[in-house]
């Protein structure tokens, strides 16, 4: 890929925002050459942030309508470009490395030789990005979470207050339509030859119009209401974590994380209080009249929140704790609660209003003491 056509497909990809930045370096031009012919990358370093229809791209490169749609078709089907009805008319949008292009390449569950080949080449480049979106955010002390966490649902006492944003099932009856496919992160690791877990494959789920669409494309497979509950039911048992966009209104996705694969988990996990980049909204309680010292929750718990005291007794530092509820799911003498965090805000309604406080944050952060 020549030198200028690399820059501006990473400067289109930057304008799209996400986890991790376009940076050119030769990880990059590798990854993206494996992403895209020569061809396609002329396309989406020119697509307009907002999702655009091929004629208006094909008259905007002077190419024959026909050709730009073959050209925009291919790179759905390859995981690149996302595409949307409005009314009767075939949008375009290009997907950002992260959340997006990385997502699809995995959730498949393939296993060729080029799916082998993305899998490294996104360790390589993740490497590289990652560790500059920590230095960015650095003098950030703290910012709207991206995800969430959605607490196992049974582990929230009768009689508080549970608001419609805490019931995974309220998503699961409301959705149009579902579908799952496989953990990304999981999925990848294993293309990768590392040494993988026991929690169930066919893990991420997609709701509504996102659903039907990762379907079509083959990235994923519709369920019914029943299949999605026994898949949950499956995790929970196994103390995934329920993990969403940090949103209220509408649930795009669900990911059922485990700490060995989940890289917000891992993250998380090495913060001195994991709440800032994930959180229900819950703390687990323990009631040491009720616990018996098995030790179940310490096993279960990702962000090592809960520990045996002097007492043999499970403790759980607040700090550390992002209320998943997998201790208290698991713990056989239900001695474990799950209480609200009086600490935590409502999340925002929609991914546009999360971008804003987020994008907020960042601003403040930047501009420096009020």
């Amino acid at each position: 890929m020549e030198k200028a056509l690399l820059a501006e497909l990473c400067n289109n990809l930057n304008r799209l925002g996400g986890m991790i930045p376009a940076v050119p370096c030769p990880e990059l031009t590798e990854l993206l050459e494996e992403l895209f012919t020569e061809e396609e990358a002329e396309i989406a370093a020119k697509l307009p942030p907002a999702a655009t229809a091929a004629p208006a791209l094909a008259a905007k490169l002077a190419r024959p309508e026909a050709e730009i749609i073959s050209l925009l078709e291919s790179m759905a089907d390859k995981g690149t470009v996302l595409t949307r009805k409005k009314d009767g008319i075939v949008l375009y949008r290009l997907l950002a490395i992260m959340p997006g292009m990385f997502e699809f390449q995995f959730m498949r569950g393939t296993d060729t030789a080029r799916d082998r080949r993305l899998a490294r080449l996104y360790k390589s480049y993740r490497a590289i990005a990652e560790s500059l979106v920590t230095q960015t955010l650095t003098a950030v002390k703290k910012i709207t979470p991206p995800a969430r966490i959605i607490p196992v649902e049974k582990t929230i006492q009768a009689g508080q207050t549970v608001y419609t944003f805490d019931q995974l099932s309220r998503y699961i009856e409301s959705a149009e339509a579902i579908a799952v496919g496989h953990c990304f992160c999981r999925h990848q690791s294993y293309l990768l030859g590392e040494t993988g877990c026991e929690a169930p494959k066919e893990s991420c789920m997609n709701f509504g119009p996102g659903a039907q669409y990762t379907a079509e494309r083959g990235i994923t497979r519709m369920i019914g209401k029943e299949e999605a509950y026994q898949i949950l039911k499956a995790c929970e048992d196994h103390g995934l974590v329920h993990l969403s966009s940090n949103t209220s209104e509408f649930l795009e996705y669900l990911c059922n994380c485990c700490g060995c694969h989940c890289d917000i988990l891992q993250k998380a996990k090495q913060t001195a209080k994991p709440i800032w980049i994930a959180t229900s909204g819950y703390l687990a309680k323990v009631d040491e009249e009720l616990c018996e010292s098995c030790g179940t929750c310490v096993e279960l718990c990702q962000m090592e929140a809960v520990a045996l005291n002097a007492d043999e007794k499970a403790t759980v530092d607040e700090n550390r704790c992002i209320g998943c509820g997998a201790c208290a799911n698991g713990c056989p003498t239900e001695a474990i609660s799950m209480l609200r965090h009086p600490d935590v805000p409502t999340p925002p309604a929609t991914a546009r209003d999360l971008r804003r406080a987020m994008l907020s944050d960042i601003q403040r952060a930047q501009s420096g003491p009020e």
